[in-house]
C-alpha cells in the first residue's frame, strides 16, 4: 500500500511539474507575433485568452479585471502599437486596479503564497510586476495621453510613473532589511545557506552579478528625460521641475552630448532651445531581455546525511532583434543616434536589489524537500528516495514571468526644424514608413520598433 501512494504521489509531481514561463505555447506565440509586428493579431489574440470577445457576435467586450496582469500587459500594449489608444488605456486603467489588488492583497493570501513557493517554487505566487513594468504602464499611458491632447492626464500618468520609483526604493529597502535579519538567525537552514558549498555553487552559475552595471535608483532614464521635455513645453510649463529631471538623467547616463545641451538651454534660457526650432527624435527599439532558468545541484546537511538538491533560479537573457539605430533618415540624410537608455541596466538594477530574498526563498524551498527527501528514504527505502529525488527535481522551477513588450534601448538624435522635412523609418521587406514633419516647430518624434521586420508607431509632439 505504501509503495502504491508513494507511485502516485511521484506521478502527481511529475504531472504538475511546472514549466517556465518562457517555454509556455502562449508565451512564445505573443513573442513570435511581437517580433513579427503582428500587432493587432496578437491583441486579438490575448483578448480571446482574457474572454474579452463575444463567442456569438466576434466583438470585443468591456476591459474588466482578469487577474493575469501580464496578458492585459501584453494587450494593452499591443493595442497601442495599432494606433487604438482608447483600447489600449482601457487596459492600462484595469492594469492599474489588478496592481491595486496585489499591493493591498490580504495577509494571510501572501503567507498561503509563501507556503506554496517553499513546497513548490516561486512561479505559485501571484504576478508581483516589478518597477520597471509599472513604471512603463503609466509612461506609455501617459504618451497616448499626450498624443490625444489629453495632457492634464499625461501629467497624472507622468507624476505616477514618479511615484513609482520614489516608492520602489522604499520597498528594495524594507526587502534589504529583512534579508538582513534573517541572516542574523543562528540556525541550521541559514547555515546551511552560507556554506562554503553553497555559495561555491551560487558563484560558478551566476559568477557576474557583482560586477553589473546597474543605477542607483528605480528611476528609467528615458522616462525622466521625455517627461522633462513635457515639463518644460506649454502655458503650464514648469521648468524648474523639468531641470531637475534633466539634471537626474544626466547624472545616471553621463556624459551624452545631446542631454548636456537640453539641460543647459533649461538653466539659460528656461526652455528646451536657445531660440532656434528642434526637433527631437527618440527612438525606442529592440527587445528587452527576459528570464530564463538555471537549475543546479547544491549541498545540504541534513540530520542524517549530506545530499545534493536541485535549486533553480532565474537569470537574465538577451534577445537580440537584430535592430540598430541606423536607417533612419531625414530627407535622405542618415540621423545619428545617441542611445542614453538600456533596459538591461533597468531590470539588473532590480534584479540585482531582490537576488537575495530571490537566492533565499529558492534554498528553502529545496532545503525543505531535502528534508523530506531524506525522511522519505528512511521511511520506505529505496522508492521513497526516489519519490524524494523526483518530487524535489520536478518543483524546481523558476519564476520566469515577464512583460515582452519592452525595448532593449531608446536612443536620441537632434536636428534642426527650420524647414519642411520628410522622415523616413526602414522596416519589413524594403518597406518605409514616411512622415511629414513642418517646419519651424519645435517637435517630438516618437518612434517604437521591436525588430526590423516590424512596422514602427511614429508619434509627434508639438511643443
Amino acid at each position: 500500500m505504501a509503495r502504491r501512494s508513494l507511485a502516485i504521489v511521484a506521478f502527481g509531481i511529475l504531472s504538475s511539474g511546472c514549466a517556465t514561463y518562457q517555454s509556455s505555447d502562449s508565451t512564445q506565440n505573443i513573442d513570435l507575433r511581437y517580433q513579427a509586428g503582428d500587432y493587432a493579431v496578437l491583441a486579438e489574440s490575448i483578448e480571446s485568452q482574457l474572454k474579452l470577445v463575444d463567442s456569438e457576435t466576434g466583438e470585443l467586450l468591456a476591459v474588466t479585471p482578469s487577474g493575469n496582469i501580464l496578458l492585459h500587459l501584453e494587450a494593452a500594449e499591443s493595442w497601442r502599437l495599432t494606433g487604438n489608444k482608447e483600447r489600449s488605456i482601457e487596459h492600462y486603467d484595469v492594469i492599474e486596479t489588478l496592481f491595486k489588488d496585489e499591493d493591498t492583497e490580504g495577509y494571510g493570501k501572501k503567507i498561503a503564497e509563501g507556503i506554496g513557493a517553499v513546497l513548490i517554487n516561486d512561479s505559485v505566487r501571484s504576478y508581483e510586476p516589478p518597477p520597471a513594468e509599472r513604471i512603463l504602464t503609466n509612461f506609455y499611458k501617459a504618451l497616448s495621453f499626450w498624443s490625444s491632447g489629453e495632457l492634464d492626464n499625461a501629467r497624472v500618468e507622468f507624476n505616477r510613473a514618479n511615484e513609482r520609483a520614489r516608492i520602489a526604493v522604499e520597498s528594495y529597502q524594507k526587502m534589504i532589511e529583512k534579508e538582513q535579519k534573517k541572516n542574523e538567525k543562528d540556525d541550521g537552514a541559514n547555515k546551511n545557506l552560507h556554506s562554503d558549498g553553497v555559495q561555491k555553487a551560487l558563484a560558478q552559475n551566476f559568477p557576474n552579478i557583482e560586477y553589473w552595471e546597474v543605477f542607483d535608483s528605480f528611476v528609467n532614464p528615458a522616462v525622466a528625460y521625455i517627461n522633462s521635455i513635457f515639463l518644460a513645453h506649454g502655458p503650464s510649463a514648469d521648468v524648474s521641475k523639468a531641470e531637475t529631471l534633466m539634471q537626474r538623467v544626466s547624472g545616471m547616463i553621463g556624459d551624452n552630448a545631446l542631454i548636456n545641451e537640453d539641460l543647459l538651454n533649461l538653466r539659460q534660457h528656461g526652455r528646451l532651445t536657445n531660440g532656434k526650432p528642434q526637433r527631437w527624435i527618440i527612438f525606442e527599439s529592440g527587445l528587452s531581455p527576459v528570464y530564463g532558468e538555471k537549475k543546479f545541484s547544491i549541498p545540504w546537511i541534513t540530520p542524517n546525511a549530506l545530499i545534493q538538491v536541485s535549486v533553480a533560479l532565474p537569470e537574465l537573457i538577451d534577445r537580440p532583434s537584430g535592430m540598430g539605430v541606423n536607417g533612419l533618415a531625414i530627407d535622405n540624410q542618415a540621423l545619428e543616434f545617441l542611445p542614453f537608455a538600456r533596459m538591461d541596466m533597468v531590470m539588473r538594477t532590480e534584479f540585482k536589489k531582490r537576488w537575495p530574498a530571490t537566492v533565499s526563498r529558492a534554498v528553502v524551498s529545496a532545503a525543505t524537500k531535502a528534508v523530506l527527501q531524506d525522511q522519505m528514504g528512511r521511511k520506505f527505502g529505496v522508492l521513497g528516495n526516489l519519490a524524494g529525488t523526483v518530487y524535489a527535481n520536478a518543483s524546481a522551477s523558476a519564476d520566469t514571468r515577464a512583460w515582452h513588450a519592452m525595448p532593449e534601448q531608446w536612443s536620441l538624435a537632434k536636428v534642426s526644424a527650420q524647414q519642411e522635412s520628410s522622415l523616413r523609418i526602414p522596416y519589413g521587406n524594403g518597406e518605409y514608413k514616411e512622415v511629414m514633419l513642418p517646419a519651424n516647430q519645435n517637435t517630438l518624434i516618437y518612434i517604437k520598433q521591436p525588430t526590423p521586420h516590424a512596422a514602427p508607431l511614429v508619434e509627434m509632439f508639438y511643443l
